[in-house]
Formats: C-alpha cells, structure tokens, sequence
C-alpha cells in the first residue's frame, strides 16, 4: 500500500513521511480512527514507506522486493495481530487458544479485497459472527516470540495490531515491556477504534495518530469518481457514513443487505404500531436468533429510521439523507407516531448496543426492546 493509494488525510500522510525521512519516526504509534476510515491502509503505507529500498516522488516505490512482499501481505517482517476466537476453521486443539497467525490467509484475502473493511467483516471472514473477538494472552506471547527474532529481509519489523482495544487486560500487561523497549528496528502500529477501552499504560507508551473524516462534498467526489454512481447519491452516502470512506463504500456495496435489515425495523415498528402483541413477540423471537453482529446492524438501521422519521415529523425531510423513493412512507408513518417517542426510541437503541457488546441474554433483551416499542408507539 502506497500513501498515494489512500484516500483523504493528506497532511498526516505528509507528518508520517517526514518523521521517517528526518529520522524521528517513534516505535509506537497508536492510530485513531471511527469504523472504515483507513488506520489500517495507513499503517500498512507507513509500513511499507520505512522498508522501501527506493523511495520514488515522495512515496514507497511500489516495486522493488520489500514493497512488492508487503503490498502481497507476505513479507516475512510484517506481523499482524487481531481480534480472533474458536472457529469452525481451526481444529479442536487450536479451537482451546486460538491466534492470529491460525487465521492469516482469512485476514490477507480479507484485507487485499477491501482494507476498510469493519469489525463485522473479520468476524465473517473468521467465521465467528456469533462470538466477540479478542487479543489473549496466548497472542501477546505469540507477539513476544516474533518480535524477538531478528529481521529476515527488511531493515525494520513492523507489528499491526488491529482493534487493539480488544486486548483483555493480561495480554496488555505482557506487552508493556516491549512496547516501552522494543528491539531495534521494531515498531508497533497499534489501531482502535475505541481507544478508551485500552490501558492507559499501552496509550502512554504510543504516540496518537488520529485520522480525520473526509468533508462530505469531498467524499462523494471520490465515490461519484470511483463508483460511477449519481453525486446526489453519493452525498447522501458520504454523509451517513459521516465522512468515513470505508463505511460508504460498505453502505454502497451492501445497500440491499442493509435495506433487509431496515426492512425488519418498519416490520416491528408497524407490529407495535398496530397492537399486534403476538406478532410482536414473534419479532423479537427472531431477533433474538440473529447472531451478534447482525443484531447490531439491525439496532443501529433502528436508529437511522428513527432520525429519519424524527425529520420529518418536524417538517425537515429535506435534511433527512432520506432518498426521494422513501419520503411518501416516511411521512405516512412519521404522522402515526407520537412526538415523545423519538428521544426514548433512540435510548433504547443506543442502550441496546451496549447490551449486545456486554453478551447480554439476546431473548431477555430483546423481548424487553420490543415490549417497550409496544407500550411507547
């Protein structure tokens, strides 16, 4: 990956370049971003920039041998490390402590089809939608073993540790030390997305990159270019993924799976809104069957309905992101629900999500989500 290759953030590409062609380039860093805004092709770019054998126009040349391995995912001084858990992928011994480098050839096909891709995505590629991923102590062991050999054909080695802030505590107490005395040469690409479920011990020993969102008249010139979809529809897009190049190309490419998800969302909500209890335990039946991630989806297309019907009902359907095709319903089923619902639906949403990340019982959560939409409704 050559920093010309990602998108937006231009003047952090510049800083990163210019720490390593000044010699001032820190062992640790810890990359900032939300969901799909490029830290990983960034930690990859830089990877690739501080092993280049022929720095070419201000970027990694792209051709000569540690290029060519590192953009392939396969240069034998890359490390990776990432959220991973048992699978149907490993054997049953492997299932008892599983590591990333179990799951490598998952996470390079993942990673060189789509580098922004989201936590949801490993978890699919991993085969563990059903489970919460995590960094062990078995990994940070593994890390520890690789980072103390000597490097093999670069000059540096780079460990990337992707949603470091699935590191339970012992495995983040284990790699202190080396994260405050690597060996020379070695450097830690550390990325989260939710930085204050780290140690603050691991944040003191990095130095914050954080990445900032594209404008969204910015990003809809690239996905108009990129996508050859229409520029109104592209800044619609840009602005629900708020600026997040990942996240809009992921609303773009999966529109009809999040239409199904949006979909069940009206379906429960007209269930509620025409007192049909048996229909409504139903629904929440079913959802309660949807592994981790679906439900997750499912709560967040929740609140994007919500904002949308809460725009229109205060005559703002214009700033609604909503699509021409959808004002007709919006406004017929904005029009039937009462105007103290919206701040309550949206508690409702956001205290699901924390529930689903907490592995709350799913039937108990969701039979309590859906008797409150029938009582609020």
């Amino acid at each position: 990956m050559k920093f010309s290759q990602i998108n937006g953030n231009e003047s952090l590409k510049s800083r990163l370049k210019a720490m390593v062609d000044s010699g001032k380039l820190g062992h640790a860093f810890l990359f900032v971003e939300e969901e799909g805004m490029g830290a990983l092709p960034m930690a990859l770019a830089l990877a690739q920039y501080i092993n280049c054998k022929g720095e070419k126009d201000g970027d990694s040349c792209g051709v000569c041998s540690n290029c060519y391995k590192i953009e392939k995912l396969i240069h034998p001084d890359l490390h990776f490390s990432y959220p991973v858990n048992a699978s149907p992928l490993l054997s049953e011994a492997e299932k008892k402590k599983p590591t990333s480098d179990m799951f490598l050839n998952e996470w390079r096909e993942l990673c060189l089809s789509n580098p922004y891709f989201s936590e949801q995505d490993l978890y699919s590629a991993f085969k563990i939608e059903g489970k919460q991923g995590n960094i062990s102590v078995n990994e940070a062991k593994r890390i520890i073993d690789v980072l103390s050999l000597k490097p093999l054909e670069a000059d540096n080695k780079v460990m990337i540790i992707f949603l470091a802030e699935r590191m339970n505590s012992e495995a983040a107490n284990k790699l202190l030390k080396l994260l405050e005395e690597p060996p020379a040469g070695t450097y830690f690409f550390l990325i989260a997305q939710q930085p204050s479920r780290l140690l603050t011990t691991i944040v003191s020993r990095c130095q914050l990159i954080r990445l900032q969102p594209e404008s969204p008249r910015d990003l809809a010139a690239i996905l108009s270019k990129e996508k050859g979809i229409d520029e109104s529809d592209a800044l619609n897009y840009a602005r629900v993924a708020a600026g997040s190049y990942g996240r809009a190309i992921k609303l773009i490419e999966e529109n009809e799976s999040e239409k199904e998800y949006e979909q069940k969302v009206k379906e429960l909500f007209e269930v509620c809104l025409n007192k049909n209890l048996v229909e409504v335990i139903s629904t929440a039946d079913s959802l309660a069957e949807m592994g981790r991630e679906q439900q997750k989806t499912f709560c967040r297309q929740a609140e994007l309905l919500i904002r949308k019907l809460f725009m229109f009902a205060n005559g703002a359907g214009d700033i609604s992101l909503a699509q021409q095709k959808e004002y007709d319903y919006l406004e017929t089923l904005a029009s039937r629900i009462k105007p103290d619902f919206y701040e309550k639906g949206l508690k409702i949403f956001d205290s699901a999500l924390v529930a689903i990340e907490s592995n709350t019982n799913s039937k108990l959560l969701f039979l309590d989500i859906c008797n409150r939409l029938y009582m609020m409704l």
